[in-house]
């Protein structure tokens, strides 16, 4: 039988197999066979063999331990990277001088040009961008009017004071709050044929129907469906409602809605203030309000379950709240948000 005298590239094989192969060649040499024999049965070159046994010999069996290989190093050190990560976290581009407001791959590549020098395809920043566990994200709206520092007074401070006192008065502690629900509402997306766009039967009517309601964090909600605009007498008319329900004091968190702070409403507040006490959220902070997630979740019921035409809005969104209302469970859950953590810290909860 001719002598196989072609070398393989042990480079080439998977480490699991080269592995096997380096075992099995310190074990021959081991049990009295020459190192050239053994190479050219293997068909690697007697140096390679020389290599594997002067590593077994310095370390050991681990030492023949397959190890996935290293790689290129990276073109960023680690602590580039950091800062990189803090200023796509911390900042937005136009904080940086450039003209869009969200972060792109394209303006994360200049901005590791400009502050580290290095020039890297788009694709290496897509996937250095993940390695640093940072995703492509529907940004939440917030206002330029917003004070961070009086979020921060309000989260830290000023609501736990709140929570002491509702707690020395065996007081209710409630969020209130109030949106719309429009009949041509965005609908979800459903299962079709690709190149064929699904289509879902509504009502082509535009009405709207708004609801208030409160929540407190033992699960209760109070609501109020109403058409028009709300008004303090509108208001005033759900309080009122929210009194009869409730026995003993209520500390009840908002923010400033012209009915919340017209002249009427002070007014009623005045004379129920052993009953009722009011606190006003920070402004432009809606986010802060555990009420305010309700109206996600009620819009999205809206968003998998158009309206059909036997069916009236109001109606409607009436028996979606009651649905809501009777599942104490979900009603808690609207606090498990995180933008307001600082509810469940000051209750310890």
């Amino acid at each position: 039988m001719p002598e196989m005298t072609e070398k393989r590239d042990a480079r080439k094989l998977h480490r699991d197999a080269l592995e096997e192969l380096r075992r099995l060649a310190v074990s021959r040499v081991l049990a009295g066979e020459r190192q050239s024999d053994v190479a050219r049965s293997l068909q690697v070159t007697r140096t390679t063999v020389v290599r594997w046994m002067m590593a077994y010999r310095a370390g050991g069996s681990d030492a023949l331990t397959a190890r996935k290989s290293p790689g290129r190093p990276p073109t960023l050190t680690e602590k580039q990277r950091a800062k990189l990560r803090t200023i796509i976290v911390g900042k937005n581009p136009q904080q940086l001088g450039f003209g869009m407001a969200l972060w792109s791959v394209r303006i994360v590549s200049q901005v590791i040009e400009r502050e580290f020098g290095a020039v890297l395809h788009d694709t290496t920043v897509f996937r250095l961008l993940r390695s640093m566990g940072l995703v492509p994200r529907k940004p939440t709206r917030q206002a330029f009017q917003r004070d961070p520092d009086e979020c921060e007074r309000w989260a830290s401070s000023v609501f736990p004071d709140i929570v002491r006192t509702a707690k020395r008065q065996q007081a209710i502690l409630a969020f209130l709050d109030e949106s719309g629900v429009h009949e041509d509402a965005p609908i979800g997306t459903t299962w079709g044929e690709k190149g064929t766009r699904p289509v879902a039967r509504v009502t082509g009517g535009r009405a709207r129907v708004n609801v208030i309601s409160a929540i407190t964090t033992r699960g209760q909600l109070w609501f109020r469906c109403f058409r028009g605009t709300l008004n303090a007498a509108r208001f005033i008319e759900f309080l009122r409602d929210l009194l009869h329900d409730v026995r003993g004091k209520v500390h009840l968190v908002l923010d400033k809605h012209p009915a919340h702070v017209a002249a009427a409403t002070r007014r009623f507040l005045a004379e129920k203030r052993h009953r009722i006490e009011v606190h006003h959220l920070p402004g432009y902070a809606p986010d802060l309000n555990p009420d305010e997630h309700v109206w996600s979740y009620l819009k999205g019921m809206f968003r998998h379950e158009p309206l059909q035409d036997d069916e009236t809005l109001g109606a409607a969104v009436a028996a979606a709240m009651n649905d809501i209302r009777a599942d104490r469970k979900l009603v808690r859950s609207f606090f498990g948000h995180p933008a307001v953590a600082y509810v469940k810290q000051a209750l310890s909860w």
